[in-house]
């Protein structure tokens, strides 16, 4: 990687954290027409295809950049939560899964993995599997403790939900704080 490319992706990288994501898409794409594989780059277009465009544009984009870099399991967490939020469940599973086969530490694919083995398919044992694996390395851990906890509430394991909702609710997890009133006050 040239120093010229990397300067341009550090100015594309600020407009991004400023949230002007024209410059940085225009930034982007200059770093990514002199290194087509730059990881980082079709990482932060992904990222600003999602935020800001069609989820059939931003699919079509991920798709591309797995081409480019198909061992980026971020890539491929990106596409699974594209596809989750559009209510893809199977192809979300699937992208997840890719993910974690590339990487057992990414804790948003397994967050996302957890979701969906919880909410559709009620394998609630593979869901705490993971919500267990994505609890690690994840910021948003009130709600990993609020999901782990209702699928412990549905194995009929009070005693460990009760555990995790009263996590969840330290941490401000609303929902946690009305589980905790309605089944165990």
């Amino acid at each position: 990687m040239g120093q010229q490319t990397e300067k341009l992706f550090e100015r594309a990288k600020v407009n991004l954290d400023e949230d002007n994501h024209e410059n940085a898409l225009r930034l982007f794409n200059e770093v990514l027409n002199r290194e087509p594989s730059h990881k980082k780059a079709l990482r932060s277009k992904g990222l600003i295809k999602v935020l800001n465009n069609s989820a059939e544009e931003a699919e079509e984009f991920l798709l591309f950049a797995i081409e480019q870099q198909p061992e980026d399991d971020h890539l491929y967490q990106m596409l699974g939560t594209l596809y989750h939020n559009n209510e893809e469940p199977t192809k979300a599973l699937e992208q997840f899964k890719k993910a974690v086969e590339l990487n057992d530490s990414n804790a948003i694919a397994h967050q996302g993995l957890g979701m969906i083995y919880a909410q559709i398919f009620g394998e609630h044992q593979q869901a705490i599997t993971h919500f267990n694996k994505s609890i690690e390395g994840n910021s948003n851990k009130a709600e990993i403790f609020f999901n782990r906890g209702c699928s412990y509430m549905l194995m009929e394991e009070r005693a460990k939900a009760k555990e995790d909702f009263r996590k969840a609710s330290d941490l401000g997890h609303t929902k946690s704080r009305e589980m905790l009133k309605k089944y165990f006050d």
